[in-house]
């Protein structure tokens, strides 16, 4: 009989291991309304906030993947990400994702299937982003 907590613990520690996994930065904004806001226009100021770091496994989606499987609409510049499932929520109130100073397309500006979360077993969610 298979003991899978034993094996989702391998899988955790490979994932996160140094040479496999990559840093991604998530980056959170506030809105601040200056003398100027004008209700009509909406042109709030949106700052951002310090970046949080979190180690994902991430991988480059083939252009020949995204148009067999119709991920988007582009072909070129998805990446897909692998991590825990407790990240589902910071990755839908982002405002700016990094990975390797690129920058991705967040959960709120979603146009067509630029983002895509799909939670998987064993506590996991991939997550797949355009690039901008």
């Amino acid at each position: 009989m298979l003991n899978l907590k034993k094996r989702l613990h391998d899988i955790n520690r490979t994932i996160e291991a140094s040479q496999v996994s990559t840093k991604v930065k998530l980056f959170f904004s506030y809105n601040t309304y200056d003398s100027n806001y004008d209700s009509y226009e909406n042109n709030k100021v949106q700052n951002d906030l310090n970046p949080i770091t979190i180690k994902a496994y991430v991988s480059d989606i083939s252009s020949d993947a995204l148009v067999y499987k119709q991920y988007g609409l582009k072909e070129q510049g998805m990446k897909s990400i692998t991590c825990d499932s407790h990240y589902k929520e910071w990755f839908k109130k982002c405002s700016k994702i990094e990975i390797e100073n690129d920058t991705y397309e967040v959960y709120k500006d979603d146009v067509g299937n630029r983002f895509i979360i799909s939670e998987s077993s064993n506590k996991r969610i991939r997550v797949m982003l355009h690039k901008f």
